[in-house]
């Protein structure tokens, strides 16, 4: 085991020290989760680096502040940035970070794109072409405005990311930062360009939201891609377990010790689902929505979280598809799904 993994001093200003010298911080967000988990590594030699920002909201901002006094150093002392991935609540304040500590910031050229894609995208009601996806899967645009579908946060300055990082996040490469080595291991399914953060010298890894203890990160097929993440999702999974780990650090929920096994736990969830939404097109082929329908319920729900149910869905399909245990068809207008 790590020096101080499990069982560590609880810190003032939500920070706890889970290994010597890294720091874990529970940033607030208005939203489910309600805290994103973020980390401070002291690499000596006056040296800091962070994984993930949180949100750009003052809240957040100032309790960040607050836990690098708590750790010992400020936000201006800030030498790497890096990102796992571009969502609000991992890089929306990169911006607002780098701009005050000037910090080298890193992050996957996938989630650059991502990144530089949300803040220009348009209201949906003026793609015709993602009009067109929503409905051609089932979903019923009637009963669910399509505007509904933006994150309320879109279009405000909770959402502040770094559009043009320092260096990109290569998979495998190692970037030394004082006495720390930080490899990169490409994990995609979640995001197109997640990345974990491996430390070898402490059989760490910093998992953002690939290897989330009790939740399971959303998968989902949108009109931008890519077009099999859950495959990308379960091979990035399987590529984890080659890594001795003894302290997993997530986005969210608490610090744990058995990666492989959380891996695994990841895999037969979707392969029970898979098997699951299956059984459900055996008999008669269904539109992504209306298999979401069955499998979450049509109870009355957020549109965004039904959104998301529907395309999750939709991944699943399409990685039966490809593996051969269903085809698509087009009828009515709405494309179906039928097991094989």
């Amino acid at each position: 085991m790590p020096e101080s993994s499990i069982g560590p001093y609880q810190m003032p200003a939500k920070i706890v020290e889970v290994q010597r010298g890294i720091y874990e911080i529970f940033l607030p967000l208005p939203m489910r989760p309600t805290i994103v988990n973020v980390y401070l590594i002291d690499c000596g030699k006056g040296q800091w680096t962070l994984v993930d920002t949180g949100m750009n909201t003052p809240d957040s901002v100032a309790t960040l502040e607050d836990a690098f006094t708590q750790a010992g150093t400020r936000l201006e002392d800030l030498t790497v940035l890096l990102g796992t991935h571009h969502h609000v609540d991992h890089f929306g304040a990169s911006a607002t970070i780098r701009k005050r500590a000037h910090a080298r910031t890193y992050l996957h050229e996938l989630e650059v794109e991502r990144a530089n894609r949300m803040i220009n995208l348009p209201p949906p009601s003026a793609n015709p072409d993602v009009h067109a996806f929503f409905t051609g899967h089932g979903f019923p645009i009637d009963r669910y405005p399509i505007e509904g579908m933006r994150p309320a946060w879109m279009g405000t300055d909770q959402y502040n990311p770094v559009l043009q990082p320092d260096q990109y996040l290569r998979d495998g490469d190692t970037i030394t930062v004082g006495d720390r080595r930080f490899e990169v291991v490409w994990t995609p399914g979640h995001a197109p360009g997640h990345s974990v953060i491996y430390l070898p010298r402490e059989k760490t890894m910093i998992v953002g939201d690939h290897l989330l203890p009790r939740i399971t990160p959303h998968v989902g097929i949108y009109p931008s891609g890519p077009t099999n993440p859950l495959n990308d999702f379960l091979a990035s999974q399987r590529k984890v377990q080659r890594f001795t780990v003894e302290l997993v650090l997530p986005a969210h929920g608490a610090v744990y010790q058995d990666h492989r096994h959380r891996a695994n736990q990841l895999i037969e969830h979707h392969r029970y689902r898979e098997a699951e939404i299956l059984d459900l097109v055996k008999r008669t082929p269904r539109t992504a929505f209306d298999v979401a329908e069955e499998i979450f319920g049509n109870e009355e729900r957020p549109i965004f979280h039904v959104m998301a149910a529907t395309f999750e869905t939709l991944a699943h399909l399409e990685f039966s598809r490809v593996e051969g245990r269903a085809r698509r068809f087009e009828r009515n207008g709405r494309i179906v799904w039928q097991s094989v």
